[in-house]
């Protein structure tokens, strides 16, 4: 089977909500010095990749990921608004850890079940419906070396789509900043095929 289309799927580097344990959801934060770190070692990591597109989040860490990423790279950009990052609603910018002692309730409903929502947030079913448009998009498109930076509920939301899986198994699924993942797209006679190389790659983090 000829591979018709590779798709290296990203997680954006480190902010410092991240490394502080802070919940930010729909705030607009940017990389920290260890998350523009993290996008440059992938940078390095990923530069024999021939990336004709990029697609990404329209949140500010995931295009400065992305402009590290690509910058030698002959690529389009383009930022898919459905790819934005889970909204936590009335726990964004509060720490994980005061969220689990303070609301246990909320947040084990929210964990076990996929269609709990955060308070005038968002449930991981609502995102893992509503990036089914941008996933199309990127199948659909001509390109054939497509990077796509995301968020952590996102990206496994995207893994789901691709791999046709139902949201609980595609929520177990783990990816840290900085992390890549690799998906090859094969067409066939009974149809489109796309197989995982590799998921939540972070081997290039340790140099």
């Amino acid at each position: 089977m000829e591979i018709t289309k590779t798709i290296v799927l990203v997680r954006h580097g480190s902010t410092i909500h991240n490394e502080n344990g802070v919940w930010q959801g729909r705030s607009d934060s940017t990389l920290n010095e260890k998350g523009r770190k993290e996008a440059a070692l992938l940078a390095q990591e990923l530069k024999d990749e021939a990336f004709d597109m990029v697609f990404h989040s329209p949140m500010k860490r995931a295009r400065e990921t992305a402009e590290i990423i690509a910058k030698n790279h002959n690529a389009v950009f383009k930022a898919i608004d459905s790819f934005i990052e889970i909204d936590v609603g009335d726990f964004d910018g509060i720490k994980h850890t005061d969220i689990i002692e303070k609301h246990p309730e909320i947040y084990r409903n929210w964990i076990m079940d996929i269609d709990a929502p955060m308070p005038a947030g968002e449930s991981f079913n609502d995102v893992f419906q509503r990036v089914k448009p941008g996933v199309e998009e990127i199948l659909d498109s001509p390109y054939r070396s497509i990077l796509v930076v995301a968020h952590a509920m996102v990206n496994r939301a995207i893994l789901g789509q691709l791999l046709n899986m139902d949201p609980i198994p595609a929520r177990k699924f783990r990816m840290e900043n900085g992390a890549y993942s690799k998906f090859y797209v094969y067409d066939t006679p009974h149809g489109r095929h796309i197989a995982v190389d590799t998921w939540n790659s972070m081997s290039h983090l340790k140099k």
